[in-house]
């Protein structure tokens, strides 16, 4: 790659979900995303991110982040220098995307072959059923018979009436619980404890992050995962004394760049990879489903959850998403 001034382009998209959307933290019924392409004259890049309100971000102020950084940022040896110019976090990972894609493209290649990781092809995804009664979770499950991953959001409310009426309606699939930070110690020891017969093969951030502690030498059956609690490689060797997975979410890490980093050291400490996401696209999860031919587990539903989902999206039926269309990202 020369030296070469890059051009960015950078703007605010609104994207309406099929129905609202329900976690422990709150409800939507929209998505906010900040696009973001990079042209070198001749091949255009292009990435997306979803600033998330919980760790500090908004549209405007990641938008403000990318373009403080536009007439910095040079195509020779950008992946150390992104590094350098932003934080982890949505701003860093729109760029770097973008980013990824401009050089793959550059290189009459896709980011697969790049980074050497094998194409994505039929990759299992879980489906997501967000917070309702157990009669509209049950409801939602019935929908799902063909899959073989469910992931259920849970709140303190009703948590094993709500798994129960999930696994009653859809009794072929394996069940993720994420309680997004919503749990005490109390109730996760009580959980463990009449959910042991149940096909639960994970559990995902019951505690909230500055409470970790309170799980070490829980020895859980069920394998526990860190999403909101991890960020960066600087966390892993703490969380790994606690958790048994990380969920690698490019808007947390910062980009591609940084989620493959983090999942190589994760492997060292002998912790499993979950790829997740937040409520974007199929552009966001074009990068993410390069780094889930690594993971154990995969959570990139969140197109479906659109009302509409990009040119070229990801085709994902029965949780199997078949490929990733160079003509929406990566080659």
């Amino acid at each position: 790659m020369h030296d070469k001034k890059l051009q960015f382009n950078v703007y605010s998209e609104s994207w309406q979900l099929k129905k609202p959307f329900v976690i422990a933290r709150g409800a939507r019924t929209s998505t906010e995303i900040v696009f973001c392409s990079i042209s070198d004259g001749k091949h255009t890049g292009h990435g997306e991110s979803v600033p998330t309100e919980h760790y500090g971000e908004s549209v405007s102020s990641v938008i403000s982040d990318i373009k403080s950084i536009q007439n910095k940022l040079v195509s020779k040896n950008w992946q150390e220098q992104l590094q350098e110019l932003l934080p982890a976090g949505a701003a860093r990972n729109a760029v770097d995307c973008a980013m990824w894609d401009l050089f793959a493209k550059q290189q009459a290649t896709t980011v697969a072959e790049l980074l050497n990781f094998p194409a994505p092809k039929n990759v299992t995804t879980v489906h997501t059923i967000s917070i309702g009664t157990p009669l509209e979770m049950g409801e939602a499950a019935k929908k799902l018979k063909g899959y073989d991953l469910i992931k259920i959001k849970l709140d303190q409310i009703d948590i094993i009436e709500r798994i129960l009426a999930v696994h009653e309606n859809a009794p072929q699939a394996k069940l993720l619980i994420d309680a997004n930070e919503s749990w005490t110690l109390n109730i996760l020891k009580d959980v463990l404890l009449k959910v042991e017969n149940l096909p639960i093969v994970l559990i995902e951030q019951p505690l909230p992050a500055d409470q970790d502690q309170q799980l070490l030498g829980l020895n859980s059956k069920i394998p526990l995962a860190a999403d909101e609690s991890c960020h960066t490689q600087s966390q892993l060797k703490y969380l790994s004394k606690i958790y048994d997975v990380i969920n690698i979410k490019l808007d947390k890490c910062g980009g591609l760049t940084a989620g493959v980093a983090l999942a190589k050291e994760s492997k060292s400490y002998g912790m499993d990879i979950m790829v997740g996401c937040m409520l974007g696209t199929s552009l966001s999860m074009a990068p993410a489903l390069i780094l889930a031919t690594q993971a154990k587990f995969i959570d990139l539903d969140a197109p479906l959850l659109l009302q509409d989902d990009r040119a070229f999206g990801l085709q994902i039926k029965d949780g199997c998403i078949s490929n990733l269309d160079p003509l929406l990202w990566g080659g």
